[in-house]
């Protein structure tokens, strides 16, 4: 039995794709709170302000790539839906 392989439809496979984008996704989220953590803990720091910028990069960066795969996961979910009859 376990050297069967199991053979998934194209809408399974489609919902595979998408459950990792939102693994994606949620993983983004959190990284976000960190880097937020992070830019507030490196602008206390005195003698530390360089890192400041650097940080809040990296944050815009993470926002942009959160934007870039909701827009990607909201497509997709309208792709992967089921027709309606």
């Amino acid at each position: 039995m376990a050297d069967e392989e199991i053979v998934k439809s194209p809408q399974e496979k489609l919902q595979d794709t998408l459950s990792k984008l939102k693994e994606m996704e949620h993983y983004s989220q959190a990284n976000i709170a960190k880097l937020a953590a992070l830019w507030l803990e490196v602008s206390e720091q005195k003698g530390k302000k360089q890192y400041e910028k650097m940080v809040d990069d990296v944050l815009t960066r993470q926002n942009q790539f959160q934007e870039s795969i909701t827009a990607l996961i909201e497509a997709y979910e309208k792709d992967v839906a089921p027709p309606n009859g």
